[in-house]
C-alpha cells in the first residue's frame, strides 16, 4: 500500500517529469505527497582551489551560488505545488538545510516510495555532479525508488531483469506487491546463460508475475546485461525497468552493480530499483 510518496525538488531537467510521476501515483492510490528541496552550504560553496588574494571572489561567488539555488529552489517548489493543487493532490514541502544524502535518506524513512531524477540530486542550476549522488543514495539503501528520465512518459509497460538471483526476486516482488501501478503487459528477461537454465527462470518468473494479474511475456538474451538491458527494454517496448540495484557484501556494505549504475546513467526511460 501507498500513502506516502516524497519527490526530490532537485531542479534539474529530470524534476518536472518527477513530478508529473509523482502526482499521477499519488491520484491513483489517494497518497500524501512531499516535496523535499534542500540547501547544502558545504557543496554549494566549494569553488574549487583559491589562489592567493582570491578569496574574496571565491566568498562572493559561493554566496552567488547559494542565491541561485535559493531561487531555483522556490521555482521547483512553485511546480510542485502547482501541479499538486491542479489535481487535487494533498502535500507538503520539506525544506533541509545539510548533507544532501543525509537529509533525503533521513526523509526517506518516512515514506513508502521516493522518486528521483536520473539526471542528477538538488544541483538547482549550480552544481553538476552528473548523477553521483543519485548512485550514492542508492548504494545507501534508499528504496523503493522510482529515477525519472527527462520527458513524462506513462507508465503501461515494464521489462523485469532477471537472474534468478535474491536481489533480483525482491526487486520483482517488490514490483507486484507494492501495488503502485496497476498489472500491466510485463516481459522478463534473462540474459547471458545457458538455455534450459534460463527457460526455467523465465518460467517461474513468469508464473509469479502472472498470480499477480501481471500478462507475462518472456525472453532470452545472450548477451551480458550491461551491454544489452536499455537496448532490450526498447525492443520489448517497455516503459518502465525493474531491477535489483545494490547488493551487501561480507563487511557490510552496499555495492551498486555495474549493470544498475549502467542503467542510471544512461537510461532515458523510468526504472523501478529495489533492493
Amino acid at each position: 500500500m501507498i500513502k506516502r510518496i516524497l519527490i526530490a525538488l532537485s531542479g534539474t531537467s529530470c524534476t518536472p517529469s518527477a513530478i508529473a510521476h509523482g502526482v499521477e501515483l499519488a491520484k491513483e492510490h489517494n497518497a500524501e505527497l512531499s516535496g523535499v528541496t534542500v540547501i547544502d552550504p558545504n557543496r554549494l560553496k566549494d569553488v574549487g582551489p583559491v589562489p592567493l588574494g582570491g578569496a574574496a571572489a571565491a566568498h562572493e561567488l559561493g554566496e552567488h551560488r547559494m542565491q541561485l539555488a535559493t531561487e531555483h529552489i522556490e521555482e521547483s517548489i512553485a511546480q510542485f505545488e502547482k501541479a499538486c493543487g491542479d489535481a487535487g493532490v494533498t502535500n507538503r514541502i520539506l525544506r533541509e538545510t545539510g548533507d544532501s544524502a543525509e537529509k533525503l535518506l533521513a526523509d526517506w524513512r518516512y515514506h513508502d516510495l521516493t522518486v528521483i531524477g536520473l539526471r542528477g540530486l538538488f544541483e538547482y542550476g549550480v552544481l553538476h555532479d552528473h548523477g553521483h549522488l543519485v548512485l550514492d543514495v542508492i548504494g545507501e539503501g534508499l528504496r523503493p525508488l522510482l529515477a525519472v528520465s527527462e520527458e513524462y512518459r506513462p507508465i503501461r509497460s515494464a521489462m523485469v531483469a532477471y537472474d534468478g538471483s535474491p536481489l533480483a526476486a525482491r526487486a520483482m516482488k517488490a514490483f507486484c506487491m507494492l501495488d503502485i501501478w496497476k498489472p500491466m503487459p510485463t516481459t522478463v528477461v534473462c540474459f547471458d546463460g545457458e538455455e534450459g537454465e534460463t527457460d526455467e527462470l523465465l518460467n517461474d518468473a513468469a508464473a509469479y508475475l502472472e498470480a499477480h494479474a501481471f500478462a507475462a511475456t518472456k525472453k532470452r538474451v545472450e548477451e551480458k546485461p550491461r551491454e544489452a538491458i536499455l537496448e532490450t527494454m526498447d525492443s520489448c517496448g517497455a516503459d518502465l525497468l525493474v531491477m535489483g540495484a545494490a547488493k551487501r557484501t561480507r563487511l557490510g556494505r552496499k555495492l551498486l552493480g555495474d549493470t544498475a549504475r549502467y542503467a542510471l546513467e544512461n537510461s532515458t526511460k523510468p526504472i523501478f530499483l529495489h533492493h
